[in-house]
């Protein structure tokens, strides 16, 4: 399944702009990995905020159009600092490598509450954050922390912990 999606997303890089196709595949992840995460709740929305990267919530919104996460319709927003009815009311929220350093805010007023934070530095995921993106030898690779994650009220499958480098907070 996993190289399935690795070959179909390698073929859509062929007719995108380098942006556009780091954004397609970090797009296609999201959809990928959400059907393995359990919240405790989802209402008619599933709420994904995307922090300071206006053209990724571009890119996402002609990607998911149509589509739905877990049947719920997807809505997006842009984080650009911390709101707090935008970002408690979230199922995910995405760092990318544009975000800023002054993302503690968020991440203390959100940290246990079931919204899933996913990070282009997979070192954040060592200070809280559930999930972590990086390339290696051409590969989409993935580390959780798990044990945030639970601490969220989240529940990763094993089908997806097999796959990831799976770590815990250091104290």
């Amino acid at each position: 399944m996993l190289n399935q999606f690795i070959k179909s997303i390698f073929l859509i890089l062929l007719f995108f702009s380098s942006v556009h196709a780091t954004n397609l595949i970090n797009i296609s992840f999201i959809e990928k990995i959400t059907p393995f995460i359990q919240w405790p709740e989802i209402n008619k929305e599933f709420k994904i905020g995307i922090y300071k990267n206006k053209q990724l919530k571009q890119d996402m919104e002609f990607f998911y159009k149509d589509k739905k996460i877990h049947k719920a319709k997807i809505k997006l927003y842009n984080i650009d600092e911390y709101e707090e009815d935008k970002t408690t009311n979230l199922n995910l929220i995405y760092f990318t490598k544009e975000s800023n350093p002054n993302i503690d805010l968020i991440l203390k007023k959100i940290k246990n509450k079931p919204i899933l934070i996913i990070t282009e530095f997979p070192d954040d995921v060592y200070q809280g954050m559930h999930l972590g993106i990086y390339y290696k030898d051409k590969r989409i690779k993935f580390v959780i922390n798990q044990e945030s994650l639970e601490n969220s009220k989240l529940k990763a499958s094993y089908k997806i912990l097999k796959l990831a480098k799976v770590i815990k907070d250091k104290n």
